[in-house]
């Protein structure tokens, strides 16, 4: 849970006499917490996300500055301020170019204006906005899981900005990641660039997470916004030189806050679909026929059309140790092209009809009729959900 600079400082910007400089394209960077620093050094203790505070005690050379800003852009500092006094006189050029290169926001603060005093004002604010944003995150999974009183619920989402007649969008990240020394840090980080990248399209944003998985509600969202956030996810994830892929999940843009329970399983499903195809992203609505198969309420109806119809070759090919399965999805996957199947597997024509009659023997289905293609079809399509 964060605050984004522009947030945090816009609430300072009167008060406590504050100038922006540089950096400006960083404005949506995300503050977790606020530290005053006068030692370049201490710098490697900082954790990320940070707003550091600066007089610049220690500023006896021309280098100082720039150099001191070069080692807080490597350890993640969100924005820099210099209090500006007997220390620190002016701002350089070269630290304005830098700040401005790295979208690292550079303000400054008059010598009269007390860093201590808006260190516990700051921290205060970032202490407020994370209950809000807590407290948001379990109304919402109420709402979702059918929890507790609904009007109640409803009245408290309200009374912070969100309508029951409000769009919601679910979308649900889950990490490709076989790394679990480090996937709680993995999943922090994809955390922070999720919310950065929504937090700069739309100000009404919830997020929590739900097994393995990071779940964000973004509110009044178009369909141009919801590319728009992806977009920059990616572009966050791409400069943040990751270690880890994400598969997203993306549900349709719904009204009313009372039908959003359908909604997540949609959003959930969807990354399911990403992962399975390893896809970066999916969006429910672009599912196809997977989205006929999802509204079956009844899924043992959907394993025993499964087993019936594919189920046979597969007891087959576990039992022989063949690959006639794989080869009758890729057969259907080229339009059941025998030419095709001959060209691509680099196997004479005559097997290709050797095995599809093999095929044919053991599901009693003659694979080069259409009916039968359209049935191993959606047997496949079954495969992929259950």
């Amino acid at each position: 849970m964060s605050i984004t600079v522009e947030k945090l400082l816009k609430y300072g910007k009167n008060r406590y006499r504050m100038k922006l400089l540089a950096g400006r394209k960083g404005l949506n960077n995300l503050v977790q917490w606020v530290h005053i620093v006068e030692d370049e050094n201490v710098s490697k203790f900082l954790h990320g996300n940070e707003l550091v505070f600066t007089a610049g005690i220690l500023n006896n050379n021309p280098n100082w500055l720039i150099e001191f800003a070069r080692k807080l852009h490597e350890v993640g500092a969100s924005a820099f301020v210099i209090n500006i006094g007997p220390y620190t006189k002016t701002v350089p050029d070269e630290l304005i170019h830098y700040c401005n290169e790295v979208d690292m926001p550079l303000y400054t603060i008059p010598w009269e204006t007390l860093m201590v005093e808006m260190t516990r004002d700051f921290c205060h604010k970032i202490m407020q906005n994370e209950q809000k944003e807590i407290s948001m995150a379990t109304t919402i999974k109420n709402i979702i899981f059918k929890m507790g009183d609904f009007d109640t619920q409803i009245s408290y989402m309200e009374r912070y900005g969100y309508s029951r007649d409000s769009d919601f969008c679910f979308v649900v990240m889950t990490l490709d990641s076989n790394d679990e020394e480090h996937f709680v840090s993995y999943m922090q980080e994809m955390k922070i660039y999720a919310e950065r990248a929504a937090r700069s399209i739309h100000e009404l944003y919830i997020s929590f997470t739900y097994t393995d998985s990071l779940v964000l509600v973004l509110t009044d969202n178009t369909k141009y916004d919801v590319e728009n956030f992806v977009k920059r996810f990616m572009e966050y994830t791409r400069k943040g030189k990751i270690t880890w892929e994400a598969h997203i999940g993306i549900s349709p843009c719904k009204t009313g806050i009372s039908k959003q329970d359908e909604n997540f399983e949609k959003a959930l499903f969807a990354m399911k679909m990403a992962r399975r195809m390893k896809e970066k992203v999916i969006y429910y609505d672009e599912l196809g026929i997977y989205k006929i198969l999802l509204a079956v309420k009844d899924k043992n109806i959907l394993k025993e059309f499964y087993d019936e119809i594919l189920g046979k070759l597969v007891t087959y090919d576990k039992e022989k140790q063949t690959e006639l399965v794989d080869f009758l999805r890729f057969y259907l996957e080229n339009n059941g092209s025998q030419q095709i199947m001959s060209e691509k597997q680099y196997i004479h024509r005559n097997t290709v009809t050797n095995k599809l009659r093999k095929i044919e023997k053991i599901t009693g289905l003659n694979p080069m009729d259409l009916d039968a293609k359209i049935k191993f079809s959606m047997g496949f399509y079954i495969k992929d959900i259950i």
